[in-house]
Order: structure tokens, then C-alpha cells, then sequence
């Protein structure tokens, strides 16, 4: 009778062994087969997958859980990530150095929501707390609240020094001071040059700051220096080439187009530039060339934009402009992709809008 006690007793030791290998396997089929749908870019098949995996209590339940809120942020499913990082921060057993974590997270969930106040303070009890990563996203939230000056304080007292984003950021500031203050706006843009001397977004925001202070003179260099820095961000430039009086603008494309002639951004820009000019007839010529050397579609994307909001067309223009429209809207265009979160958008801009990342497009 002893012994079959041990062995009954041994037996379901085993089973308890066994049962609980069998869920740790479970768990890692579940988990392995989310990565890999993520991988095939079925966020469907993933979510769904890491839900399973979610489900079953292990060591890995956490970074699945984390996994499976990324994804929800991916497809812009906000209010489900933020249900779900607000239920693991409830979650008994939580390990204190994971928490700061999943709070991080849901204030991300808050900021990309649009609740930006309650993200603000979410991400400024981390950082008083102590936890350096989350200034980086105190000082993102600062930006989407346009308090330029704060957010750029924060970047220079709390995160990893880059005079790359510093010059973003003081760009930005420069061009929230511009209308009010030349002058300060002026200072924050020649300080957004010191910080990065070949940052197209600072050069350009000197142009318009050097325009407004009535120095076109000094706007035209540094429009000719913001174009050859970054001739990918070349249609973020209109602005400061609209500031410039005609033939200071004249001379800065004709520089830029002898210098990369067939650069479908360059044309777009001398086509913007002849219809602000009241000469919508003639630049009909370099916008179809733009169209016609387009290479990846921006240009494409662009010119719907543009002909959707430009004044009706003259008598003489008419057909010109319906040809140019027809034949945009018939060329294939995807749209641009931020290369940290995925998200489309049909304009280029600094900053992606949905994650907040500077120089987010290729």
C-alpha cells in the first residue's frame, strides 16, 4: 500500500508537470505564431493569435500582452490598446519595474487618442518619477500641443542629446514665433542651424524667418542651401519660396533645376510658383513634365492635392487642367508610410502625425 501511494503520488506530479509543459508550449506555438503573422503582416491573424497566447498565465504573458497593444496602435484600434494596458496595470502581480512600462504605453494611447492633456500628465508623473524614457514622449506631447519652447527644453534637459531633432524642434518654434515676433522667430531658426547645419527643415525655416525680417537676400541662400540638404523634402520648401519676392524665388529654382533637371519635385515647385504668379497657362508645362518624372508617386499625390484646392480654371486653361488632373488621379500612388508606425499620409510633413517621428518618410 505504501508504494502505490508513492506512485499515485508520483503520477500526478507527472501530470501536473506534463499539463503545465503542455500550457508553456500552448503559449509558445501561440506567441510564435503571432510573431510570424506580424512578420506576413496579418495583423488579423496576429491579434488574434496573441489573444490566445494572452490568455494562458506565464512568464511571457506580459511582453504578449505588450505585443498585442503595439498591434492594436498599428491598426488604430486606440480605444482597445488603451482598455488593455489600463486592465494590466489592474492585473495582481504586475513586477514594479514593468509598470512604468505599460504606463508609458497608455499615455502614448492618450496622445495618439487626442487626449492630449491627460497624456501630458501621465508622461509628467514619469518623469518626475524618475523614468528617462518617458521624456522623450513628454517632449512629443509638448510639440502636438504647439508649446515649441517647452518641448524644446525638455529635449535639452531630460533626453539623449540629437541636434538633429533639436533643429526640428526649434524650426517648429520659429515658425510659431514668426507672425508675432520676426525677430525671435529669427533667433530660434539661426539656432536650429547651429544645432544642425545640414537640417533642410531649419534652413527652410530661416528663409521664411530671413523673408519676414525683410532680408530676401539672405532667404535665397538659405533656400538654396535648405534644396540641395534635402531634395526629397523639396515640396515642404513652398512656403519659404512663396515668402520670397518673384525674382529671388526665380533664381532659386532656376539654381535647383540646373542642378537636378527632371527633379519632379523641382518642377512641381517652378508649376506653384508660375500659378501664384497669375501665369496658370505656362505652368501647365512644367507640372505635366513633374507628373511625367515622378518616380514614386509624392509628386502624384501632391498635384491632386493641389488641383483639388486651386481656384476654377479660365476659359483658356480649362481643358489643360482637366488633361493634368485626369492623368493624376489615372497614375498609380500609394501613399507615403511613417517608417516607425506604418501610417499613411497623402502630404509630406516633418513629423508623422500619427506617431509623432521627425523625418518619418523615406
Amino acid at each position: 500500500m505504501h508504494w502505490l501511494l508513492i506512485a499515485a503520488g508520483l503520477a500526478v506530479v507527472a501530470a501536473v508537470l506534463g499539463y503545465r509543459l503542455h500550457r508553456r508550449r500552448e503559449q509558445a506555438r501561440a506567441y510564435l505564431k503571432g510573431v510570424r503573422s506580424m512578420i506576413s503582416d496579418d495583423p488579423d491573424a496576429a491579434i488574434e493569435a496573441l489573444s490566445d497566447a494572452a490568455r494562458l498565465s506565464s512568464p511571457e504573458a506580459i511582453e504578449t500582452y505588450l505585443a498585442l497593444g503595439d498591434l492594436f496602435k498599428r491598426e488604430g484600434d486606440i480605444p482597445r490598446a488603451m482598455r488593455l494596458h489600463r486592465n494590466m496595470l489592474h492585473r495582481p502581480g504586475l513586477p514594479a519595474g514593468r509598470r512604468a512600462e505599460v504606463e508609458r504605453e497608455l499615455a502614448d494611447d492618450y496622445r495618439r487618442a487626442g487626449m492630449l492633456a491627460d497624456a501630458a500628465e501621465a508622461y509628467g508623473k514619469l518623469v518626475g518619477a524618475g523614468d528617462a524614457a518617458a521624456a522623450e514622449g513628454l517632449r512629443d506631447v509638448l510639440v502636438d500641443q504647439k508649446r515649441h519652447a517647452e518641448a524644446v527644453e525638455a529635449h535639452r534637459t531630460r533626453c539623449p542629446p540629437d541636434g538633429r531633432l533639436l533643429a526640428h524642434l526649434l524650426a517648429a518654434q520659429s515658425r510659431e514665433l514668426r507672425d508675432a515676433d520676426p525677430v525671435a522667430a529669427l533667433a530660434a531658426a539661426l539656432e536650429a542651424e547651429q544645432a544642425d547645419s545640414r537640417s533642410a527643415d531649419a534652413l527652410q525655416a530661416l528663409s521664411e524667418a530671413l523673408s519676414a525680417t525683410g532680408d530676401p537676400a539672405g532667404a535665397e541662400g538659405a533656400l538654396d542651401r535648405a534644396l540641395d540638404a534635402g531634395p526629397e523634402a523639396a515640396l515642404l520648401a513652398w512656403p519659404a519660396l512663396a515668402a520670397l519676392p518673384v525674382g529671388f524665388a526665380t533664381r532659386v529654382l532656376d539654381r535647383a533645376i540646373g542642378a537636378r533637371p527632371g527633379d519632379a519635385r523641382l518642377l512641381t515647385l517652378r508649376g506653384r510658383a508660375l500659378v501664384a504668379a497669375g501665369r496658370e497657362a505656362e505652368a501647365l508645362g512644367p507640372l505635366r513634365a513633374a507628373l511625367e518624372e515622378d518616380g514614386d508617386g509624392e509628386v502624384t499625390l501632391a498635384l491632386r492635392e493641389l488641383l483639388r484646392e486651386a481656384a476654377p480654371p479660365g476659359p483658356g486653361e480649362l481643358a489643360g487642367r482637366h488633361d493634368l488632373m485626369a492623368a493624376a488621379l489615372l497614375r498609380s500612388a500609394g501613399l507615403l508610410r511613417c517608417r516607425r508606425c506604418g501610417g499613411g499620409a497623402a502630404v509630406r510633413a516633418w513629423r508623422c502625425p500619427r506617431c509623432g517621428l521627425f523625418d518619418a518618410y523615406a
